[in-house]
């Protein structure tokens, strides 16, 4: 990186190309043409002035690498989700936890369970969405230092990647069970009592 405040063009040429480095430029947002880039698996853009990642991203379904690190990003997008092949998400450095007052992430985290490498260190987060904890057999590395948690607690936080993920797939499964005990109740009610749900007999029958 020069120090250039936007991306060249014309991208759209490039859309075979894998590895794309714009590190260390002062750029605060990203062009739309970036997203045609759909070859793309290696994507850097540490040290920028980028405050947000756009929905847009969920194009690049090949990426393997995102580099985020050291910007001003203060929230993710749920699209950050279906980047099913990425491995290696690096956002030490921001500003998460700022957006809108909610100091969090977006549950979506939970859906990268190809991710090996989460580095999240140095933000403003207290707080990491139970989602994560689907991530526990495959994720390596959890940088979580440098933030202020609350939940998990800070006692649980500093005991590293298999305790803080454990904990939270304990929630997350109780949340899951608690989610299939109510469907299991409203099956029973459209079986057993479908005028209380204002449907008749034959309505309940064509749901189940």
């Amino acid at each position: 990186g020069g120090g250039l405040p936007f991306v060249p063009t014309p991208l759209p040429k490039l859309r075979a190309l894998e590895v794309l480095y714009l590190s260390s430029n002062r750029m605060d947002c990203l062009p739309d043409e970036l997203f045609l880039l759909t070859g793309l698996r290696h994507l850097w853009l540490n040290c920028n002035q980028l405050q947000e990642i756009p929905p847009e991203v969920s194009c690049l379904e090949r990426l393997q690498v995102l580099s985020l690190s050291g910007n001003l990003i203060t929230k993710l997008e749920p699209q950050i989700g279906s980047l099913a092949n990425l491995q290696q998400l690096l956002l030490r450095d921001n500003k998460l936890g700022l957006a809108d007052g909610v100091v969090h992430l977006p549950e979506h985290l939970g859906l990268l369970t190809t991710l090996k490498v989460l580095d999240l260190g140095k933000n403003l987060l207290n707080t990491l969405p139970i989602e994560l904890g689907r991530l526990y057999s495959n994720l390596e590395r959890l940088n979580l230092e440098g933030n202020s948690w609350r939940f998990p607690s800070s006692g649980i936080a500093d005991q590293g990647r298999e305790v803080v993920l454990k904990y939270l797939l304990e929630f997350y499964d109780e949340k899951l069970s608690r989610y299939r005990a109510r469907a299991q109740e409203r099956i029973r009610l459209l079986r057993d009592h479908p005028d209380a749900l204002g449907l008749t007999r034959q309505e309940a029958n064509d749901v189940l």
